[in-house]
């Protein structure tokens, strides 16, 4: 970087209000302070000893939060936190006296890992669409750090966006306490699971460059959630070429797996994908599911021909009016004694 260039850069850092300390410590990596002075809450001041004497809590309190948020251990002595985002930290306390230590740490974990992912999109689309475009021009460094500046004044519409998303969200999950198994408590919902995944994607990514397997994979994810969403199931998570998605009935479990193979069995550049549905008595927690009939469904997937969908017994009692099933030989499915009666969904 130009000498002229460098001041420049400064100059604006510290009309943003950088310190001469902020400019030592991101020396390697200015242009990115301007991002770093508007995220933050305030210089990290407090160490986490100094947040558990506010709270009035143990130190291995406050560092069991800090962990679960995804954060690691920085040591004793290290200031972390700013007086704005302790007392986040010491207000967990309200929420402890009514769940209890376990489960808000568990909150917190589930919070941290989405956040994180919220905040790595983030990065991700401005390096790729904000960041990238401004190597070829003059005086990159200091066009770069503009653009951070811009970018985070976008943030108080993405909080207000998390802010009502998580509301609608909040409303859309409530049920009742007749979900709850009172003897092992935990939550059990009578669901069907559905596993959908993209058929030779190994072989996809060999044939395409890194930037057409990032397009195709997007195009992927955009099909799945609008088509489970749409036909009223939950998109539990996308694992690259994979969904996982749950509803109550499993009709609709089923339409959704053959929309899905319909869809991509006519997508341009996009292999076609296979389905595995089972049905019963699924545990849920943090947002996910767990349980053998989320076992199977994962292994059925795995034995559909590619454009086809494979349902468990219990799916196929629940369809029958609805779709037909063709029985298949009887399989040894991992993780299950015996042979597993497993059929092909037909329209």
């Amino acid at each position: 970087m130009a000498a002229d260039d460098r001041q420049a850069l400064i100059e604006f850092l510290v009309g943003l209000g950088a310190s001469e300390e902020d400019l030592a410590q991101y020396a390697a990596e200015l242009p990115g302070l301007a991002s770093v002075l508007a995220l933050r809450l305030g210089r990290p001041t407090l160490t986490l000893a100094d947040m558990a004497a506010r709270s009035g809590v143990p130190v291995e309190v406050v560092t069991q939060r800090w962990r679960a948020a995804g954060f690691p251990d920085p040591g004793p002595g290290v200031p972390v936190a700013s007086e704005g985002e302790a007392e986040v930290f010491t207000m967990l306390d309200a929420a402890e006296k009514l769940f209890g230590r376990d489960a808000v740490l568990q909150l917190i974990r589930v919070m941290g890992l989405a956040t994180a992912r919220i905040a790595d999109a983030g990065v991700s689309a401005f390096l790729v669409n904000i960041e990238l475009p401004q190597l070829g021009g003059e005086q990159v460094d200091l066009a770069v750090a503009k653009a951070n500046a811009e970018a985070v004044t976008l943030l108080p519409m993405l909080f207000r966006g998390i802010e009502v998303l998580l509301r609608r969200h909040f409303l859309a999950a409530r049920r009742s306490l007749l979900s709850v198994d009172r003897q092992a408590g935990v939550e059990v919902q009578q669901l069907a699971v559905g596993f959908v995944d993209l058929v030779g994607s190994t072989a996809l990514g060999q044939q395409l460059s890194t930037a057409e397997l990032g397009r195709a994979l997007g195009e992927f994810e955009v099909i799945v959630t609008d088509t489970v969403t749409d036909m009223g199931a939950r998109v539990v998570k996308l694992i690259g070429d994979e969904v996982m998605y749950s509803v109550a009935d499993p009709v609709v479990a089923c339409r959704v797996a053959l929309a899905l193979t319909d869809a991509l069995r006519a997508h341009p550049a996009l292999p076609p994908v296979r389905g595995g549905i089972a049905s019963g008595a699924v545990m849920l927690r943090d947002g996910d599911c767990f349980g053998p009939v989320v076992n199977l469904a994962a292994r059925a997937v795995k034995l559909a021909r590619p454009g086809h969908v494979v349902v468990s017994s219990d799916v196929r009692t629940a369809v029958q009016g609805s779709f037909a099933c063709a029985p298949l030989p009887p399989a040894r499915v991992k993780g299950f004694d015996g042979e597993i009666e497993l059929f092909e969904l037909t329209r």
